[in-house]
């Protein structure tokens, strides 16, 4: 078996993946919030290469608040930060919830979501992400 890592891993999770170094991930996630009006961002474990998480775009990309015609289906995918973001509708809110189930049934884990609050960014860990710990 081979292990490969992908961009600047810092640790593995339980299920073998590199994890990407939370300082890049919040670099990443706080530009992407600063750039793009109308979405919702996550980190997703596991994902780790572009062609992976295909079942997240099909699942999501099927949700009622997801505006598919923007990105590919509504979602883009940045591995190397394991950074999910979700277009959603002029005026939508996310449901969590079925956002996690989606993401949970194409068989990766929602860890947490961002937001810029006062210009700063703030993760708001996902209870099932709370529940494993």
């Amino acid at each position: 078996m081979f292990l490969l890592s992908f961009g600047p891993a810092s640790s593995h999770g339980a299920d073998g993946d590199p994890d990407v170094k939370q300082e890049v991930r919040n670099l990443a996630a706080e530009k992407k919030l600063k750039e793009s009006k109308d979405i919702s961002l996550l980190y997703v474990k596991g994902l780790v290469c572009p062609s992976c998480a295909l079942g997240i775009r099909i699942k999501v990309g099927k949700l009622p608040f997801v505006d598919s015609a923007r990105y590919k289906r509504g979602v883009d995918m940045d591995s190397k930060a394991q950074l999910l973001t979700v277009a959603l509708l002029p005026g939508a809110k996310p449901d969590n919830e079925k956002m996690i189930k989606a993401i949970t049934d194409a068989g990766y884990e929602p860890a947490e979501w961002y937001s810029l609050e006062k210009g700063k960014l703030k993760a708001h860990p996902f209870a099932v992400a709370k529940k494993s710990k």
